[in-house]
């Protein structure tokens, strides 16, 4: 029986399905849910969801395509608008919600058995954050990308909504920027080449320094990383210090940044013990004493985290990323202890 998960709508098609799906069992419904994080592909053959949910985008739906994940959008009627980003996105079926539960379901059984999920085809998210205070994030963001580019294809991409950063130190053009991405993936689905700068061997997407853009949504954030883990093996988040959790939980590995003081680490501790994503790897920066024990046990005590690479102050860090030049080798040469994502 095909396993069916159910975008929550408030429109009467979906709590209309979920009753005709339990009355006659027609299909097997797996799944309700809320928000994209919630969906368990080992569980769910298709998706239904609704174009007046804000997150069910094109890049979404391509996600799901993309995992091998079957997609039946439902549009309101004469909305066309919304059944156009549905064919954008690649819907297998796209229906007015006019046709009902039973017009859903036989819709759903049209489609045949489930396709193989395969979630190799999607790159792997890395998040890089930490308090505020400028501890060191987007240094460590490039650094990584840099040591990691000659082993997979990676995308760097600034979503440091307060004070994105990432083209200042790179030497890049304000535009396009992640509002420009984020249009385009609006659009096509797609992150297209029109909205990534190259620099060095690496893709990047810069932040926005547009007054509005200090409200840019989430979900357009969202759909950009989306969009990246269809085109690269490896996508670097620069989070900035945000307090929205969402980028970095829904992201398959995380960084946490932490200036190696007193007061870095305190406000580290906070990070920590607010942590919704995956189990970060802890990054000490700035460390200006040859003798670290004590450092370690430190961090070791207020975080709960073993630190995972330990980044010593030197002048070349500073001088190189002033100059916007590729990143020291006393920075990138401890990350490489951090395994490569893929």
């Amino acid at each position: 029986m095909i396993r069916v998960a159910t975008i929550l709508s408030p429109r009467d098609w979906e709590p209309d399905l979920v009753a005709h799906a339990q009355a006659t069992g027609a299909i097997a419904l797996t799944q309700r849910i809320y928000l994209p994080e919630e969906l368990d592909p080992e569980i769910v053959d298709v998706v239904v969801a609704g174009a007046e949910t804000a997150w069910v985008t094109a890049a979404q739906i391509a996600s799901w395509k993309q995992a091998g994940i079957l997609v039946v959008g439902i549009h309101p009627a004469f909305d066309r608008p919304a059944a156009r980003l549905l064919d954008i996105g690649g819907a297998d079926e796209i229906l007015d919600e006019r046709i009902g539960a039973e017009g859903i379901v036989q819709a759903i059984r049209f489609l045949g058995p489930s396709r193989p999920v395969d979630a190799d085809g999607l790159g792997e998210v890395v998040a890089v954050t930490g308090a505020r205070g400028a501890p060191g994030r987007s240094e460590i963001a490039v650094a990584l990308a840099w040591a990691w580019m000659r082993e997979r294809r990676v995308v760097l991409v600034d979503c440091d909504i307060a004070a994105p950063s990432i083209a200042v130190r790179l030497g890049l053009p304000p535009r396009p920027d992640l509002t420009d991405a984020a249009d385009r993936v609006r659009e096509s689905g797609l992150l297209t080449d029109e909205a990534v700068h190259g620099w060095r061997g690496i893709d990047v997407v810069v932040g926005s320094h547009r007054p509005n853009d200090q409200v840019l949504r989430t979900e357009l954030v969202e759909d950009v990383i989306e969009a990246a883990r269809q085109r690269y093996e490896v996508v670097i988040v620069d989070c900035g210090p945000t307090e929205d959790d969402r980028l970095s939980k829904r992201a398959d590995h995380a960084v946490v940044v932490a200036e190696a003081s007193a007061t870095g680490l305190v406000r580290a501790a906070d990070v920590v013990a607010r942590w919704a994503g995956p189990m970060p790897a802890l990054i000490l920066n700035r460390i200006d004493d040859e003798s670290t024990a004590d450092l370690v046990k430190t961090s070791r005590r207020w975080t709960g985290l073993d630190p995972a690479v330990l980044v010593h102050e030197h002048s070349d860090v500073r001088r190189r990323a002033r100059a916007a030049r590729s990143p020291s080798h006393r920075v990138t040469r401890p990350l490489r202890s951090l395994a490569v994502p893929g």
